[in-house]
């Protein structure tokens, strides 16, 4: 070989397949940047919406930069006894004696090529393009460089074989010339991290069984029976959702762990399993079980302070994705904990397939109505990625999983403590929940209701008339005989001239609907009048005027009043049917 005139080829681009990937991220950085103007529920915005505009600017510039390979005339890749050009990487050409290794991953539609390199000697070189700006913290590797085979003219086989040749006439010229010893040497200094993919994610299938079980018991302990297979929204806050007020004017700070642990329907549950499935196959195998579990339970509480602060506050948010989420995150930073090889790609592919989708609002609820609640996904990538950052530099290249193990197992146990606790105060939740006499009308146990809304009556003497009213309507639904005796006792006792004595008069058939209304002589007697006139349409079975008098009270009764919330509750009862 003249070694005056090294021998070189020249690989260029294959045009044609750059332009294709182009418009992908075209289309990619279009949809991003229309991503925050979506329509969404009146007067919110979205709330990971900071986070687009910044990933369409990188996707765009990434885009200008594949366009730029079509038109300059520099080849992708060229090779030579002197060194190998990789211009994705470099303005230099490379000298092989720099180059340790390269090793070639192919999977599906993706052929890459890894050319890893002297550490020391990847330190010297110009990075080009976009690579030039990124923090070298965050860069896929500071000595490796990656090359597209797919993206290059001619076979990928025969491209690679060229390359590894080169590289072996090299290798050949330093062992005759008594240089194997130093790159043993090298290759010694510069050790790639050791890792172990042996064994099952055990504490994922764990923490699977778990959700399923607690999504089995808020069907079986529900304040409310499931529509559909799915609790109710009472259920959901009744057995520890996050709901600002409760949280914070009551004090019940433990909801930032329960709500993690619930589930809206069996869809939410199914999606979170197996997204769960996904990340500790990613995973919990490479960081050990113990900080697989500490990043869960971080990025859950995580998840729930974002879901708390940003979605409004009459929400009440459930599930554990912010917890999942949080872990696909931290998949992509502990990628950065290997410098070369396959692994990183594929962890950071099989991470951003879940991780992107979560946090582009793209939808705002499901198919079953359900809001989807990306605050909690955005505050979960934050923490998990968080927690990684410090993750990676517990993370020796000699040890197999990150140290302070026992910290991070200690933080799940005290998860695990708050959750359990939490069961108590559930239980006192859920106990007077179902003790309120209108909670036991609406759930059809009518002579329970009417027996509570006749003890209602000493607590409070003020409202005793409506209770009695309430009483009457209970015992009516449950065929009680005694229900017009009883009421005709009551009106005996409440003063002719003063409201709400025209309602029992309606009731007992001595006045009319119109007659009811007439005598009203507020606005919030005549919002209790439309109320009960509709209760009188309900029992003659004239449903469509009782919807119409329930939905005119809904909206004409203060939020206080018992006649708002039994209006909301008949609406709701009349849509069931």
């Amino acid at each position: 070989m003249d070694t005056q005139v090294p021998q070189r080829t020249e690989f260029a681009y294959y045009k044609g397949r750059v332009l294709r990937f182009s418009l992908i991220l075209l289309i990619f950085t279009a949809g991003l940047a229309a991503a925050p103007f979506l329509p969404e529920r009146p007067g919110q915005s979205h709330p990971s919406a900071v986070v687009f505009l910044p990933i369409a600017a990188l996707a765009g510039l990434l885009m200008i930069a594949m366009l730029l390979k079509i038109v300059k005339a520099e080849p992708g890749l060229a090779i030579s006894s002197a060194g190998i050009f990789i211009e994705s990487y470099a303005d230099e050409t490379i000298p092989w004696r720099a180059v340790r290794g390269i090793r070639r991953s192919q999977r599906r539609r993706i052929d890459q090529m890894y050319v890893d390199l002297d550490p020391a000697v990847a330190r010297t070189l110009t990075r080009r393009g976009l690579a030039r700006w990124v923090p070298k913290a965050l860069r896929v590797s500071e000595a490796t460089a990656v090359v597209s085979l797919r993206l290059l003219l001619g076979n990928p086989n025969w491209t690679y074989d060229e390359c590894t040749d080169f590289l072996a006439k090299d290798r050949e010229q330093q062992s005759l010339a008594g240089g194997d010893n130093a790159v043993a040497s090298e290759a010694e200094q510069h050790a790639e991290p050791v890792f172990s993919l042996k064994g099952h994610p055990v504490f994922t299938y764990a923490l699977i069984v778990i959700l399923i079980v607690i999504y089995a018991a808020e069907l079986k302990f529900g304040v409310v029976l499931p529509k559909d297979g799915a609790p109710s929204t009472q259920t959901l806050l009744v057995l520890g959702g996050t709901f600002r007020q409760r949280i914070l004017l009551y004090g019940e700070w433990w909801r930032l762990v329960t709500a993690a642990l619930l589930h809206g329907s069996v869809m939410h549950l199914i999606f979170n399993c197996f997204a769960l499935w996904r990340a500790g196959i990613l995973l919990e195998r490479l960081i050990g079980w113990r900080w697989f579990a500490g990043l869960f339970c971080v990025s859950a509480i995580g998840g729930s302070v974002a879901s708390l602060l940003i979605n409004p506050p009459n929400i009440v948010g459930v599930g554990a994705s912010g917890g999942i989420v949080g872990l696909f995150a931290a998949v992509i930073v502990a990628s950065f904990h290997f410098p070369s090889g396959p692994l990183p790609s594929i962890l950071r592919t099989g991470a951003i397939q879940i991780l992107v989708p979560s946090l582009l609002p793209f939808f705002a609820q499901t198919a079953g109505g359900m809001q989807i609640d990306y605050a909690a996904h955005l505050g979960g990538a934050l923490a998990g990625g968080a927690v990684s950052l410090a993750l990676l530099k517990a993370w020796p290249r000699q040890r197999f999983h990150p140290r302070f193990g026992t910290a991070a197992l200690v933080g799940s146990i005290a998860f695990a403590v708050v959750a359990l606790g939490s069961l108590w105060p559930v239980s006192q939740l859920r106990a007077g929940y179902l003790a309120d006499p209108f909670v036991q009308y609406f759930q059809g146990q009518y002579q329970l209701a009417a027996d509570d809304f006749a003890a209602r009556v000493a607590l409070n003497p003020e409202a005793a008339p409506y209770y009695h009213l309430w009483r009457f309507l209970a015992q009516i639904r449950g065929n009680d005989s005694r229900a017009a005796t009883d009421l005709r006792v009551e009106a005996g006792k409440l003063d002719q001239s003063k409201w709400p004595y025209p309602v029992y008069q309606l009731f007992l058939g001595e006045l009319s609907p119109e007659d009811v209304s007439a005598k009203a002589t507020s606005s919030d007697s005549l919002c209790e009048a439309i109320f009960y006139v509709g209760e009188w349409h309900l029992l003659r079975g004239e449903t469509v005027d009782a919807a119409q008098k329930f939905k005119a009270a809904f909206l004409s009764c203060p939020r206080s009043f018992m006649e708002y919330d039994g209006a909301g509750g008949e609406l709701a009862r009349l849509n069931r049917k």
